[in-house]
């Protein structure tokens, strides 16, 4: 006689539970968490400015160097800024040695040095020769400055063309730590400030030839 058959219940029969398939919210969570990232990292690359160009520079109150600096893509003059140095040598470290080279150098903050004594004794004038020749551009350039004019500051405006900014070039002197030529500039404003012959070249170059007509000797035939 055959063993009785069981009766089997519908969970019995159908053994353990499938669980949910979920594979398809998954992917759809991880391509939404792509999409994320993908704009963060847009926002990013949006928020990377490049040096262009060093077009100045200035002393806070602090004596930190400031930079006046053009970004790449930006041509409007409003848009420039005044950066410290220390945040340009990372990533425009050529460009601010290329502007220092154009400089003469490393611009100093000019410090104040000691007024000229109003009552000390008088100087006997020295006899007058009966004509005045006028300094050749030697001569010119190897005079000593006043105490005041080496205080000046370097102090240069924004514009990249000088001519119509210049009032006059002073003077011309070797400077005695780096021995560039610098030029002694007296500005429209009322400014007075030093900067090296070669930005002098670049940016008022008419200024400079004035400046050496007005000092050569010329021999008569």
């Amino acid at each position: 006689m055959p063993p009785p058959v069981e009766n089997l219940s519908d969970d019995e029969s159908t053994g353990e539970s499938i669980p949910y398939n979920d594979a398809k919210e998954d992917h759809d969570s991880g391509a939404e968490n792509q999409e994320d990232n993908d704009e963060e990292v847009e926002e990013d690359e949006e928020g990377v400015y490049v040096v262009e160009k060093i077009l100045g520079h200035d002393f806070a109150k602090n004596g930190t160097l400031l930079l006046q600096v053009k970004w790449k893509g930006y041509d409007d003059p409003a848009d420039e800024t005044m950066e410290p140095e220390e945040n340009l040598l990372e990533g425009a470290k050529d460009l601010v040695e290329e502007y220092y080279r154009a400089q003469g150098g490393r611009p100093k903050k000019p410090q104040r040095g000691k007024r000229k004594s109003m009552t000390g004794p008088k100087q006997t004038p020295e006899k007058s020769e009966p004509k005045r020749r006028r300094k050749s551009r030697a001569e010119a350039a190897t005079e000593t400055p006043d105490e005041d004019d080496a205080d000046l500051p370097d102090w240069v405006p924004r514009s990249k063309n000088w001519e119509n900014e210049v009032q006059s070039v002073d003077t011309i002197l070797r400077d005695a730590e780096t021995s560039t030529l610098i030029a002694y500039l007296h500005w429209k404003n009322g400014k007075k400030s030093k900067v090296s012959l070669e930005t002098c070249y670049e940016k008022c170059p008419r200024k400079m030839l004035k400046f050496y007509e007005e000092h050569l000797v010329f021999k008569e035939g």
